[in-house]
């Protein structure tokens, strides 16, 4: 992601927030204008989700979420509608989680802060998911009892503090004891005010897990302090406190950041930030008792402090500290302590500060981003690592990654190694080859200390040589499917085109021109990439990316990029985060862009010539339209536009709303005669978030309208204009005000072909759908259950051609409904097995399945539920090389899911389907 430096208006962004008794509120300023700006991805999410009313986002909303969620009754008048997973298969997310099983280093765990744990067999080739899609996919923290006789043992914490998006609160720790298997919440950190034990401390946002290895006792850094369970995780101490008041998180000071480690004698030390109860740095022998250790002349002022201990001597350690509250500031220190008697405070330990030695230069020419020195958007990213096996070589990781042969003890002993790369001569070449910024673990095989995974925001990569000169990286993300999508588009029209684009967290544009959801997708543009289009007969494709920059691309068959231009208009400002555009869906040389309180119209995009020129704005064809003003009339704080929509039977009347809650339609956009008229109605939400607002394409009279905040009504209809709506939120909401632990809506959308009219909602719970809209008593069916489960939904769109409705994720990828029967190989090294998908999926009466095999193989191919329960065998025998079709009842099966293997002897290649009643 490219992140915004603050460089002058923290105090004046701090004064002008929306709700001045806020601690949350950072005010539109950090959403707006150009540069890098850390906060400008959190605080478009918090005013997507915070109460308007109160203006914080509800404690312990997830959980009460999960649990509202859970609960809701399945409805079967739309379980005809089938869900593929269509990739990516390449593109990883955000990944804070990261592990290798003691036993066996080619088993690695990892876990995305939306996408649930992968586990890799077979040190990385391929990755299955091991969370089921109704379980918390907020992971942040993995640790392994390494003891013998417990390495079955495993912990991971969830919930994302620094760089929260789409609402990652956790739920508390996860326990697994087979291994990584299977896995349930420990229910003593269950953030449930009703449950009794967490009343100790709060665990909705876990920096670090970690078991001690000689004891087995488990410690946890959460944003509340660092706790300790002596009992397996059945109850818990809190050792540290680091707040009075665990849910005062406020984004000024970042809230608590706290981590602890633990070294092979059993040793801790944890630190703890500024604005916390306790902070400085802690040292303890038992976990229980802890002492002071912060040194004299340690910042006054400090947010994250993360530490690690030598490997060849466990007295020492090193520790990276963010050394600042000011989100203007990105400043750092690195202090080492050398243990040497007592408790290790004063005389009993030495500290030396090496600060001056951290990496600092500059890298210029990309707009106006600065990526030459160390910085951690604060705190969002940072680590620090000893290699196990060489002395004194130390890894430091922020937005880069850097490696000291001396541990920092010289300025001319460190390189860079990762994250982000500077080209001099291709600027825009920024992002180091199969690596990533914004870095958080690393870890090493022990066979082989060479070889070294990152974690990072594009998910997982791995070098075979960290010692060398010049580092080489290979991506990781081989079906690591944990990308986090903002958006979503395919070809409208009279088209079954299979090209599918989406802009993604921190991971830029992406598209795919295949059937084949194994196939690689093609990265098509950098940054946070956003809202994105594509002309009929791919006659040009726009793209955006955060901040309003927006492109106009032409683009091959293969997905390779033959031309481009920025093409933004020239005066354009106060463009949103993620900020919207829209085709004329009857004319798509036609683009409306919001920027700010008003709306661009550019109905000449054929004429803009592609000058590959991605720095500078052409700024041709393009009008601003003085009528849409969003703040005419109405009051003089500003009304930024964060949604807009058109219907196809009118190209003529554009609907918008803003960030905080009105609604707009603009008749007479073609003709030239505008008429803008408020919609806002006494029963819509006052200061909420418009996150879509979506024209019937059959009927521009009838529109949804959703808003996303918490403990807000949420959808709208109108048939008649937005001279009424309805609220239709129904069985969405808890309660009929909108209060209670109702989702929040991300995005509505409406398909109608001479069939069927099903309206969809994507949520933070995952996917929902009606074909009966019943006012308050609408019933909204869960969709996907077994393929989107919880994660998150962005956005949905759809073509009724061939009946394609596409689906984004923030965290498992993109789905579609246009189903295909496209082989898999097996991960061996024979590699003759090619299994097709099982379709229909899911099935209500028979299952068809395709086997090609490159070579005469003798076959078992059986079904088992998930538990592993035998349902029945449909091979056991030699099969001829070549293509086999098989075809299976599933009359007899319960409704729920299943699992189709196959065994040749050498490899088992499996399917999942699903069965409904």
């Amino acid at each position: 992601m490219m992140k915004y430096i603050l460089l002058g208006i923290f105090l004046l962004a701090v004064s002008a927030c929306t709700n001045p008794n806020d601690q949350h509120a950072i005010t539109d300023v950090y959403s707006l204008g150009d540069g890098e700006n850390g906060l400008a991805r959190q605080d478009y999410e918090w005013q997507r989700l915070h109460n308007p009313v109160s203006g914080e986002i509800p404690a312990d909303i997830t959980l009460a979420e999960f649990q509202f969620i859970s609960n809701l009754p399945r409805r079967k008048s739309l379980s005809d509608l089938t869900w593929q997973q269509r990739g990516p298969v390449n593109i990883g997310g955000r990944t804070r989680a990261l592990a290798l099983d003691v036993n066996n280093e080619n088993r690695i765990l990892a876990g995305g802060v939306s996408g649930g744990l992968w586990i890799s067999e077979n040190g990385g080739q391929s990755f299955n998911k091991v969370t089921t899609n109704l379980m918390l996919h907020a992971i942040t923290s993995i640790a392994q009892d390494v003891r013998i006789g417990f390495q079955d043992t495993w912990y991971y914490g969830t919930g994302e503090l620094s760089g929260n998006s789409a609402d990652l609160e956790g739920h508390g720790i996860y326990k697994s004891s087979d291994n990584g298997a299977t896995w349930s919440i420990l229910f003593s950190t269950l953030n449930d005010s009703s449950n009794i034990v967490s009343n100790l401390g709060d665990f909705k946002y876990v920096q670090d897990v970690k078991v001690n290895p000689v004891n087995g006792d488990v410690v946890v850094a959460s944003f509340a302090g660092i706790f300790i369970s002596q009992n397996g995780g059945n109850s818990w101490q809190n050792v540290l406190i680091a707040d009075g008041s665990p849910d005062g998180f406020n984004y000024v000071n970042f809230g608590n950041q706290n981590s602890v480690v633990v070294n092979d004698n059993g040793e801790y030390y944890a630190t703890l930030s500024v604005d916390a109860q306790n902070a400085g740095i802690w040292r303890s022998t038992d976990g229980i008792t802890w002492v002071d250790i912060t040194p004299n002349g340690f910042p006054a002022s400090f947010r994250r402090n993360e530490c690690d201990f030598n490997p060849f001597d466990n007295n020492e350690l090193l520790f990276i500290v963010d050394a600042t509250t000011n989100p203007s500031v990105d400043n750092h220190e690195l202090w080492h302590y050398t243990y040497l008697s007592g408790d290790g405070s004063g005389i009993n330990g030495t500290w030396e500060d090496r600060t001056v030695n951290l990496p600092d230069g500059d890298c210029l020419g990309f707009y106006d981003f600065n990526f030459g020195y160390f910085q951690s958007q604060n705190s969002y990213d940072l680590l620090i690592a000893y290699h196990p096996s060489v002395e004194d070589l130390v890894f430091i990781g922020g937005t880069n990654l850097y490696r000291s042969t001396d541990a920092f003890q010289s300025t001319t002993n460190y390189k860079w190694i990762g994250g982000y790369q500077c080209d001099a001569l291709n600027p825009s070449n920024y992002i180091w080859p199969n690596h990533h910024p914004d870095n958080h673990v690393l870890t090493f095989l022990p066979s082989n200390n060479s070889v070294m995974i990152s974690a990072h925001d594009g998910g997982l990569s791995i070098t075979q040589d960290c010692l060398a000169s010049s580092i080489s990286w290979e991506s990781m993300n081989n079906g690591y499917g944990t990308s986090q999508f903002y958006t979503v588009a395919i070809e409208q029209g009279n088209t079954n085109s299979d090209f599918i684009i989406g802009g993604l967290q921190d991971n830029g544009t992406w598209l795919t021109n295949s059937i084949d959801p194994n196939d690689a997708w093609v990265n098509t543009f950098y940054g946070d990439g956003a809202y994105c289009a594509i002309a009929e007969n791919q006659s040009s494709v726009y793209v955006s990316w955060q901040g309003g920059k927006t492109f106009k691309f032409d683009i091959d068959q293969n997905g390779q990029t033959t031309g481009l231009t920025r093409i933004d208009p020239i005066g354009g400002a106060d463009y949103r985060f993620i900020n919207p555009f829209i085709l004329d869906p009857n004319d798509d040389n036609t683009m409306y862009l919001p920027a700010g309180r008003y709306i661009w119209k550019n109905d000449s995009l054929d004429a803009i010539p592609l000058i590959n020129d991605e720095y500078n704005a052409l700024g041709q064809g393009w009008t601003r339209i003085n009528e849409s003003i969003s703040n005419s009339g109405i009051s003089a704080t500003p009304n930024y536009i964060s949604a807009i929509g058109m219907s196809e039977a009118n190209s003529d009347v554009l609907y918008y709303g803003t960030h905080n809650g009105i609604v707009f339609k603009l008749s007479g956009v073609l003709t030239g005669t505008l008429l803008k008229e408020n919609l806002k109605q006494s029963n819509l939400p006052s200061g909420a978030y418009v996150s879509s607002i979506v024209p019937n394409p059959n009927n521009e009279d009838e529109v949804l309208l959703s808003y996303s905040n918490y403990e807000t009504e949420s959808i709208f209809f109108t048939n008649n204009g937005g001279d009424t709506w309805t609220n239709i939120s129904g069985s969405l909401e808890e309660n009929p005000d909108g209060s209670g632990a109702g989702p929040s809506v991300n995005w509505m959308h409406l398909y109608q072909d001479n069939e069927d009219t099903i309206y969809f909602a994507g949520t933070t719970s995952g996917l929902f759908a009606t074909n009966e809209l019943q006012a308050e008593n609408t019933i909204w069916e869960r969709q996907a259950i077994n393929e989107i489960g919880n994660v998150p939904v962005s956005m949905i769109t759809s073509r009724t051609f061939d009946k394609n409705i596409v689906v984004a994720t923030h965290g498992g990828g993109i789905y579609s409904t246009k189903q295909f029967e496209v082989g898999i190989k097996a991960v061996n090294e024979l590699e003759h097995i090619v299994l097709g998908f099982p379709f229909p999926n899911p099935s209500s009466s028979s299952i068809k399945l395709s086997l090609d095999l490159t070579a005469k193989s003798n076959i078992s191919m059986k079904v088992f539920d998930l538990l592993g329960v035998y349902m029945e065998t449909l091979v056991d025998g030699e099969l001829n090389e070549g293509k086999h079709q098989l075809k299976w009842s599933t009359s007899a099966y319960s409704e729920g899911m299943y699992i189709v293997a196959v065994n040749d002897g050498k490899s088992i290649v499996s399917r999942k389907f699903s069965v409904v009643r």
